[in-house]
């Protein structure tokens, strides 16, 4: 089964907490910074226990992991803060020292054991939005949302520098590119849950973009269903061009795509009882598909009442807008009578505004 969770994956300075924020917000649902957890485990290495990065180990860092409590809290604002201990550490989680500690503690078994857990518990919250390097491929490999965050160097130095208490006074651009590129190597050459790319995950380069667009094109994945595929002679007339009438089928090939990837295929509808028989069904055509076009479709759900399910589906050649489609589901039980949309479909397929 997969998780409920947003997870947004990348290196340092990407942008993740800025987007995962705004994400959280535009939605409405937790934002767990496991960034935050890690500098959270150093600023009280650092400030009770005095490690240093030359002092790491399971057995230095025993006594603090056994007596360290840490969670995320609501506020006021209803937004959720790291807790540790009791005390809310705030900004002290950016100074430089707890950034530079927080890279080689991330490699501590004992360290990751810890947070691994305290990570996954909050997926009981529901839906939530989590950014990290090992969100996608360690804490949650079976993530309903993967993306992995990237920008380049120069780009990710840049926000470095704009960030308060995050580098050393005169710190310089080129000093800055070079602190990240060594973190980069750190992170990515670890033995323990090393900084990569899940294999399923949406890579997006934020070089150039404000967050909003950033956030856009993430929440635009949350809320459809992408598929592809590949135009065959049978579905063309003798000129090559796609009958009219095959889009009727493509659109039930993308919303059957969307119900199986959202663990709800049409066959375990109907072993509980449900069936979602076709009702109405809406065209726009802009242009046509010909033979041997790589086409993608793209679904959403645009409407979820008492007994219906409205589907939206767009078909795309390239950036090109081929056919819109609005198709109505109508839910009916083993009888044939129009019954109420269960919960675990509303559940596995909401209708997320962007």
């Amino acid at each position: 089964m997969k998780d409920r969770v947003i997870a947004i994956d990348g290196p340092a300075a990407s942008g993740k907490s800025t987007i995962a924020n705004a994400i959280a917000d535009r939605l409405n649902i937790p934002y767990i910074n496991t960034g935050a957890m890690y500098r959270a485990v150093a600023w009280k290495a650092i400030a009770s226990y005095g490690v240093t990065a030359d002092r790491l180990s399971d057995e230095a860092l025993q006594g603090l992991l056994g007596n360290l409590v840490l969670d995320y809290v609501a506020n006021d604002a209803g937004k959720y803060e790291i807790r540790v201990n009791g005390e809310f550490p705030g900004d002290k989680l950016r100074s430089p020292e707890v950034t530079a500690l927080s890279s080689p503690l991330s490699a501590v078994p004992s360290v990751r054991a810890y947070l691994l857990e305290r990570q996954r518990e909050f997926a009981q919250l529901g839906l939530i939005v989590m950014e990290g390097r090992d969100i996608g491929t360690v804490i949650f490999p079976h993530a309903r949302y993967k993306f992995f965050l990237t920008a380049s160097p120069e780009e990710r130095a840049r926000r470095r520098l704009c960030q308060n208490g995050e580098v050393i006074d005169g710190a310089t651009l080129e000093s800055v590119a070079k602190e990240i590129a060594q973190r980069d190597l750190q992170d990515s050459t670890r033995a323990v849950a090393p900084l990569k790319q899940a294999e399923d995950a949406v890579l997006i380069d934020s070089t150039g973009l404000e967050a909003i667009q950033v956030a856009d094109k993430i929440l635009d994945r949350v809320r459809a269903h992408y598929s592809t595929y590949r135009v065959s002679y049978g579905d063309t007339d003798q000129m090559g061009v796609v009958y009219y009438a095959n889009y009727l089928e493509f659109f039930e090939r993308s919303r059957t795509e969307m119900l199986r990837d959202a663990e709800l295929p049409y066959r375990k509808l109907e072993d509980l009882g449900y069936y979602l028989p076709v009702s109405e069904v809406h065209c726009k055509y802009f242009a046509s598909a010909r033979y041997d076009d790589l086409l993608t479709f793209k679904s959403w759900v645009a409407d979820l009442g008492n007994v219906r399910m409205v589907i939206t589906t767009e078909i795309y050649c390239g950036d090109k807008l081929l056919v819109r489609g609005l198709v109505t589901l109508a839910c009916v039980n083993t009888k044939g009578r129009p019954c109420r949309i269960p919960d675990l479909l509303s559940d596995a397929c909401p209708i997320i505004p962007l």
